[in-house]
């Protein structure tokens, strides 16, 4: 089925933007188009561009999950997020384009760095189709300089998925992107990033040989490990470290964040991704069946849980720093008094993971802590779910989900054949693992997605935090009546409305189903 799609290009002149990712990205805008493919320096700029495009902080992403709660538009064919993501992943394919068509002009400087950043714009182009179909589906494809007036039907998801793993092994196989970099370069996709990418969108996508061959590769590499301290891999000591394979990199003295924005309002933030009682549960681990009544103290009911919940979540009770406790009982005058104010959690939690309180307590806006897309933890759990569906369940499953389980700082007790004796027990254990693994960390969205669990994970009820009735001392969740809907057809989000007004040859039959 061809469906057309007017992809918004600009002609092939790049704009740079001045984004720093570790890397030397700076204004071109001297660079004249006659002279602009020359020289080595030129294709590296040409590239950063490309890096310009990725994906940010996206932990907003879990509030269309079982993870966290906002109140946020319907997911409709006009929604900014929708149109936004589109069009900033096919400008990074576009840049992409322009790399990898006009590299080859240039003819002053080292050919083989040449070579270098053409693979990197490949695996930049790879890592957007990636996401797209992830998001979408079919979608359109596109590997050349495009005139504005052209036009793109969209291409079958599998016909997209095989040329993104096709490009991987290309670049894995030519060995050009390097194992790691040195300063100035750190940032950059390096030859685990391209192997990484091949498991996550093989594992995605089904193709479970693809996925356990590539995440077992990364494995062997010896090149990665588990950062010891689960708290402190998304503060500004963990930057760098050993298990993060590829992130967006930011640096104080170039693209930075206010560093408090998606949490408490007393930190200054928004309150814009929070946890719910979903969340709560899903980080529980006593076996007892839940009750609040059982509770005789506002603190006992996060007296059981997964040690990382406490470096992920802000609930009543908790410390931000030392003497500086979070409050968001109702009936408190603190600034996270929930629904106290507009910037106030609704809901009476509040997200800590990437909040390195002490580093940016002085200037909160200053904040550059880098955004881990992949790291050495989801190749080890997408190794195990790619054994777990081919039907390959022996002990380097369990060791794998083990490494994760009994890093330090969160030391749980093993799982065992005893205990997860078969795929089934297995899987529900991996769908529940990666939601309390990655939290906030924008992965959520793409495995609710994948599994088509949406409707079960997401829709009903959004309770909030445990309060005391400062009356009658009795334990309560805390109510507003909020729900969320998830329908079947959310698992593919629509194409943006914007395409289709652009494009007289696409009309509403056209849409992804149900919108």
């Amino acid at each position: 089925m061809k469906k057309y799609i007017l992809i918004k290009l600009v002609l092939s002149s790049l704009i740079i933007t001045g984004c720093d990712f570790g890397m030397d990205i700076s204004p071109t805008s001297s660079v004249t188009e006659d002279i602009y493919w020359s020289r080595d320096s030129d294709v590296r700029q040409a590239v950063n561009a490309v890096y310009a495009e990725m994906d940010g902080r996206t932990m907003g992403l879990d509030n269309r999950t079982d993870i966290a709660y906002a109140q946020l538009t319907p997911l409709v064919p006009s929604d900014g997020t929708v149109t936004g993501t589109w069009n900033r992943y096919y400008r990074g394919i576009r840049k992409a384009n322009d790399v990898i068509n006009n590299a080859g002009q240039a003819e002053i400087g080292n050919m083989q760095l040449i070579e270098r950043y053409v693979a990197e714009a490949r695996f930049l182009r790879a890592y957007y189709y990636t996401q797209l179909t992830s998001l979408w589906g079919d979608v359109p494809l596109i590997t050349e300089t495009l005139d504005i007036n052209d036009h793109r039907g969209r291409t079958e998801k599998e016909t997209v998925v095989n040329f993104i793993i096709d490009e991987l092994d290309d670049i894995i196989d030519s060995h050009l992107l390097e194992v790691s970099y040195g300063s100035g370069d750190v940032g950059r996709a390096t030859h685990g990033a391209a192997q990484s990418l091949k498991a996550r969108v093989a594992l995605r996508n089904e193709r479970w040989e693809v996925a356990r061959d590539a995440a077992l590769a990364v494995i062997e590499s010896g090149v990665y490990s588990l950062y010891p301290d689960y708290e402190g891999l998304f503060q500004y000591e963990g930057q760098n470290s050993s298990e993060v394979i590829f992130d967006r990199q930011y640096a104080d003295d170039g693209q930075r964040y206010d560093a408090f924005g998606h949490t408490a309002s007393s930190l200054g933030g928004s309150s814009s991704v929070e946890p719910y009682h979903g969340t709560y549960l899903l980080f529980r681990i006593d076996e007892t069946e839940y009750n609040v009544e059982d509770f005789n103290d506002p603190l006992e009911p996060y007296e059981n849980m997964d040690p990382r919940w406490y470096h992920s979540v802000y609930y009543t009770g908790s410390e931000i720093a030392e003497g500086l406790v979070y409050n968001s009982h109702p009936e408190s005058d603190s600034p996270d008094a929930a629904r106290g104010t507009e910037r106030a959690t609704e809901l009476g939690y509040n997200m800590k993971k990437y909040v390195d309180f002490e580093n940016d307590k002085d200037d909160p806006t200053r904040g550059s802590i880098n955004f881990i897309h992949i790291r050495y933890a989801d190749i080890l759990l997408m190794y195990a779910e790619a054994k777990v569906q081919l039907g390959e369940i022996d002990q380097t499953v369990y060791d794998a989900i083990n490494e994760v389980r009994q890093r330090p700082t969160v030391e749980l007790d093993p799982i065992s054949p005893e205990s997860h004796p078969d795929a089934a027990s297995l899987m529900d254990y991996l769908i529940d693992e990666r939601g309390r693994e990655f939290a906030f960390e924008g992965i959520r969205l793409f495995d609710i997605l994948r599994w088509g669990i949406g409707v079960e994970k997401v829709s009903g009820q959004k309770l909030g935090a445990h309060y005391e009735n400062l009356q009658t001392g009795e334990i309560f969740l805390w109510d507003i009546g909020r729900s969320q809907v998830f329908q079947p057809h959310h698992h593919l989000w629509p194409i943006p409305q914007s395409e289709i007004n652009a494009n007289d040859n696409i009309s509403a039959a056209d849409q992804n189903p149900g919108y």
